[in-house]
């Protein structure tokens, strides 16, 4: 993970933003058996450059840059760019700074790519996912690394431990959401964070309201509560 963002932010002159997931298996970041086992992530947007805006973190889909040099990842893929993002990572290169240096993905789910070319333009964001969030499709518990491999049929969205979600609402980087201190704001601008509501004893629901927040320039985050506001 050197160079790489708190949350595989892509390295480089303007580096990707960090993803926020609530994962199973401890490890390292980047570990491949721990980040198959995140049930919840929320996307880092990818970096911005003198000529271009990064694109913000996404929902299912990462958002392309500006001008689209660097690609937003997916649920089965990551952005495409000069470098590629990687599943939990966003794409970028530490050689590339001062004047030779772009913009780099954003992390996410799939991170997103850094610029195509070597020039001033931004990094794609990177995708997110919910277990049981329709239109999300889930990693195999035994996917190799490459090429990798996803659940399909009723349960695609629906994470290999079977531990999923509920009326979720995801809201992607250029959406309005309420800040940590309770403000509107379009996008996250800072640390990552989470929020998370316990249901009083006496209720026996397990409806949960989810809602995410995504990084729109550098760090991403997301809140999660439930029936709770801020």
């Amino acid at each position: 993970m050197s160079n790489y963002a708190y949350g595989g932010g892509g390295p480089g002159q303007y580096g990707g933003g960090g993803a926020t997931d609530i994962r199973l298996l401890p490890g390292n970041y980047d570990n491949f058996t721990s980040l198959k086992s995140r049930i919840i992530v929320a996307a880092g947007a990818g970096g911005l450059d003198s000529g271009d805006f990064g694109g913000p973190g996404g929902t299912l889909e990462g958002y392309d840059s500006q001008y689209n040099h660097g690609k937003g990842g997916t649920q089965i893929s990551p952005g495409q760019g000069y470098v590629n993002g990687q599943f939990g990572k966003g794409g970028g290169n530490s050689g590339l700074i001062g004047g030779s240096g772009n913009g780099s993905g954003g992390s996410g789910y799939f991170g997103g790519g850094s610029s195509d070319i070597i020039d001033n333009y931004g990094g794609g964001g990177g995708s997110s996912f919910i277990s049981g969030h329709e239109g999300c499709v889930a990693v195999n518990e035994d996917s190799p690394e490459n090429p990798m491999t996803f659940r399909s049929g009723k349960y695609i969205s629906v994470h290999y431990s079977g531990l999923k979600f509920e009326h979720t609402q995801m809201i992607d980087g250029q959406s309005q959401m309420f800040s940590p201190s309770g403000s509107l704001e379009t996008g996250h601008y800072g640390n990552g964070f989470i929020r998370i509501t316990q249901f009083p004893t006496f209720i026996n629901s397990c409806i949960q309201n989810i809602y995410f927040s995504f990084l729109h320039s550098f760090i991403s985050g997301f809140s999660l509560f439930i029936f709770s506001s801020y």
